[in-house]
Order: C-alpha cells, then structure tokens, then sequence
C-alpha cells in the first residue's frame, strides 16, 4: 500500500474534531496542508520506531487551542524550544505546549514516543495533540510543582518546598523505572537521548513525570547503537556520544548518573568546580570527595539542615551507582535495569534500617 493511502487511513482514523465556536484568543492558526503534512510525518515516525504500532491520539482543532487558552501573555517555558500555555480542558488545566523552533519531524516523533509511553504512571500524560498548525502543538496534563530542575533551584526567586532525602530517592528510581521501560519494552530499544531535571515534572504528590521525547531514538534490531547527529543539552551527553555520535542505551544512563548527582548535591553539571586537582567536572569532585571518604561534603545542605544523613552506608551506594552511570566509558555503565534495580533495594533497605 502507497504511503499516500496510509496517510488516508491514518487521518481518517485520527477521528477529527469538527470546528468550534472560537475561543477568547486567537493565537493559533493552521490549514489543511498543515494537517497532510503533518500526519505523514507522525505516520512515518511511528513506523520508524514502532513498526506502525499505535495507541489512540486526540487530534484537537485550532478551535479547540484557543478555546483553552487562560491567559494569552502567561507563557510557560522550560527550555529554549519549548513553551507554551497555561489552560483549561474539560474542567482540567492543561500544557499547550509550543514548539517554537522544533522541526516538524521531532515534535511529531514526541507525539509518537509520549502517546506510546502514556501507560506507564511515572510519564507526563500527553492529552492529545493538534496537526493543523505549521508544527504541532501538543496538549499535556498541568503538573502544578513544575519541573524538577525548578525545585532543586529557586529559579524565580519563589519560595519551594523541598525535597527531602527519601523523595530524592524515590524520585531516581521513578526516573530510572520509566527510562528502563522506554529501553525494554518496545520492538525497538528507544533511547530518550535529552534525561535532564527540565525534562522531569513532579506532580501534586512530587512524583515523577517524565517528558521530553522529542529526540529519541530507536536502536536497530542486533545491534547495540546507532549513529546519529550530535543533539540535545551537552552537559549531560555522554562523553562517548559526544565525540562519535553513536547514540546507546548507555548514553541515557550517563545523563541519568548526571541527575543523580544533581540530587545528591543540589549542584548541576554545567558549572566548573575548583579542588586540589584544579578545575574539575561535577563528577570529578564527587568522585574525589569519595575518594578520600568526605561525602558530606557532596550532599546538598539543604537536605542536611536539619542534621545528616543518618545512614552513610546508603549515601556511599547512591554515591557509587551515581559514579557508575557517569562513568567515561559506555561498557562500564550499568543497565538501565540493573540502575532500577539497585536504587529500589537501596530504598527497601534504608526503609528497613529506620
């Protein structure tokens, strides 16, 4: 069958809205030549990655967009390329995210990606999406607490609840459970290839929802990676990645070493840091820290306000696994599996020892 007459189907079955009354604000507008566009491009990503596997997607009109819309000036951004819309959907907040930039081909690969991982609890659950703009705008649940990157730093200057030592833990094993299921549970290995604290968001109960799919990338069957441009935020990518461009499960479980750290130490991996060695990276400092056993040191105060971390023998494990994933080598790295694994048992056991 031609592309063309999978593209019929696929559009038919997306099961399109008809118009509505327009909303307050006018802010988006789109065209049936939008729609073609874009449908054969999310078509043929969830052939790439998934083999033409798919779950349902609501397809919202432009109507629907501005209809949502609370505020037209409140824009909501957590990188660059992505903003958007605080607004309202069948008595819900909503995202409206924009991908101001994004080309067409990766915001309908994150369409693709988010609408297959929608089953998993720990992902940000993706509303529906509309394809009649230039690029697609996508409907996402509102997660009051914000990004994760936005709670481990006063970003803006308003106070933050924080986050304790047993969130921290939990948050990482929500993280690395949701990175192991994108890795195992598809045809494919899928590779999100951008894990960083602005592409986590905590919900009303700070637990993980995670987004930002919109550079991942499938593994070929036999083989362990594929080559690929060099894309997404260069602090946390993979040194190995970095230099070839060969992306692997192994490039996520680095930038997941690197938000482990960033746990631990409240202190993020973009900053230089001084020691006896000179200049040195977020995980050098650590690791020399480890070395010569002062990982109070590492621990963000904020989490020791109240005094230390009572079990040590816990800290040095999280501490050990976090230096692990950021190793320099992609072979040393542990699986995303075998990440989830040891941080649920680490929070089974320091549980116990309570």
């Amino acid at each position: 069958m031609k592309l063309t007459d999978s593209l019929r189907y696929f559009l038919r079955d997306l099961k399109l809205p008809k118009s509505k009354e327009s909303g307050k604000y006018q802010i988006f507008s789109g065209n049936e030549e939008n729609l073609n566009k874009n449908g054969a491009t999310l078509l043929e990503e969830r052939i790439s990655l998934f083999n033409g596997r798919t779950n349902s997607i609501r397809c919202f009109s432009v109507d629907d967009l501005n209809s949502m819309i609370l505020d037209k000036d409140q824009i909501t951004a957590t990188s660059i390329y992505d903003c958007g819309f605080r607004g309202v959907w069948d008595g819900k907040l909503v995202y409206v995210k924009v991908n101001d930039g994004v080309s067409r081909k990766f915001a309908c690969r994150e369409i693709a990606v988010a609408t297959e991982m929608g089953t998993h609890r720990n992902v940000h659950r993706l509303l529906g999406c509309c394809l009649h703009t230039k690029s697609p705008v996508l409907v996402y649940e509102w997660e009051e607490k914000g990004t994760l990157k936005s709670r481990i730093t006063n970003l803006k200057g308003h106070s933050k609840e924080i986050l304790e030592w047993k969130d921290r833990l939990r948050i990482a094993w929500e993280i690395a459970h949701a990175v192991a299921y994108l890795h195992t549970a598809f045809d494919l290995p899928i590779v999100h290839r951008c894990l960083k604290p602005e592409n986590v968001y905590l919900d009303q109960d700070d637990s993980v929802r995670l987004s930002g799919f919109s550079l991942c990338i499938s593994i070929p069957a036999g083989k362990k990676d594929v080559e690929d441009a060099v894309i997404g935020t260069w602090s946390y990518a993979a040194p190995d990645y970095m230099i070839s461009g060969r992306v692997a499960e192994s490039s996520d479980v680095y930038s997941f070493g690197a938000i482990l750290l960033v746990l631990l130490t409240g202190k993020f991996p973009s900053t230089i840091y001084h020691s006896n060695q000179g200049r040195v990276s977020l995980s050098e400092w650590v690791a020399e820290c480890h070395a010569v056993n002062c990982l109070a040191d590492v621990v963000d105060p904020t989490i020791t306000r109240n005094g230390p971390i009572a079990d040590e023998v816990h800290l040095k494990e999280i501490v050990e696994l976090a230096l692990s994933c950021s190793a320099a080598d992609g072979e040393c790295r542990p699986t995303m599996v075998d990440v989830a694994t040891q941080l649920k048992d680490i929070i089974i056991s320091s549980s116990d020892s309570r």
